[in-house]
Order: structure tokens, then sequence, then C-alpha cells
């Protein structure tokens, strides 16, 4: 239960991130991750802005994954689910902060690529910080047991 509920936060710590990210330049900033005001009637808005979060809510999920990966390992490997969690954090905020919709008819395709660029680097970011901690920990015990002294919990 409690694992799930990590599970669950993390990937709406995805989610709200790149708004809370963009709250520094301003509200309308902010809210143009939402189309309102684009269709002039406001049921079709409305029907609009809940299919856009929606979808965006699921694809900005996507960069929550190298994160749940770590987190399932926290307990072997603190150190990599932190570093995962920071370099997901830095690159949501930003890749999100300074997106400008509004530059290009096509800019909002980048939309999808920010959390897949960003789950590709945390993913490899992850991998290496995950193989030296492991290494780093195997050599800790290895020293420990040749010289007799106190070894570190697993």
């Amino acid at each position: 239960m409690k694992q799930k509920t990590l599970i669950y936060s993390l990937i709406a710590y995805a989610v709200v991130l790149p708004y809370f990210a963009r709250l520094p330049r301003g509200i309308n900033w902010a809210l143009q991750y939402i189309p309102i005001g684009m269709f002039g009637n406001l049921a079709t808005e409305l029907l609009f802005s809940i299919f856009a979060v929606i979808f965006f809510g699921f694809v900005s999920a996507i960069s929550a994954i190298p994160m749940i990966h770590c987190l399932l390992r926290r307990k072997s490997m603190p150190l990599t689910f932190l570093i995962s969690f920071t370099t997901t954090t830095a690159l949501l905020v930003y890749f999100h902060h300074d997106y400008d919709l509004a530059a290009d008819a096509q800019a909002a395709v980048g939309l999808v690529f920010i959390p897949i660029c960003t789950a590709v680097i945390v993913a490899a970011t992850s991998l290496l910080s995950g193989v030296v901690e492991l290494y780093a920990r195997k050599r800790l015990k290895a020293n420990c047991r040749l010289h007799g002294g106190p070894c570190p919990p697993p």
C-alpha cells in the first residue's frame, strides 16, 4: 500500500512539475499548456482542455518511469534513487521553464518529446550511478571482510 502511494505520488509529481516550472514567468505562461480561449465556445474549450490535460498527464508520466524503477530498488540503492529524482526534476524544470508554445505551430510536438528525452537521459544516468553504487558497495563489503572491521548494512 505504501509503495503504491509512493509510485502514484512520483507520477503526480512528474505531471504537475511542468506547470510549476512555468509559474515564475506568470500565470499566463503556465496556462499556455491548457487550451483556453482558442475556440470561442465555452463547452468546446472545456471539452478540449479536459482531453489536453489528460493527454499531457499521460505523456508527462513517461518521465516518471526511471524514477519508479529506482524507487522499487531504493532500499539497496538509495543514492541512485536520489540521483534519478534530482535529474528528473532538473530536466523537467529546464525544458519546460522557457518552452514557448506560441512560437511555432509545431511547438506542441515538444510536449511529447520532452518527457521522452527526460526519461532516456534519466535512465542513462540512473544506470550509470546504479552500477557505480553497486560496485562501491561490493568493494566496501570486500574491504571490510578483508580487514575484519564493521561492515555496512546491505
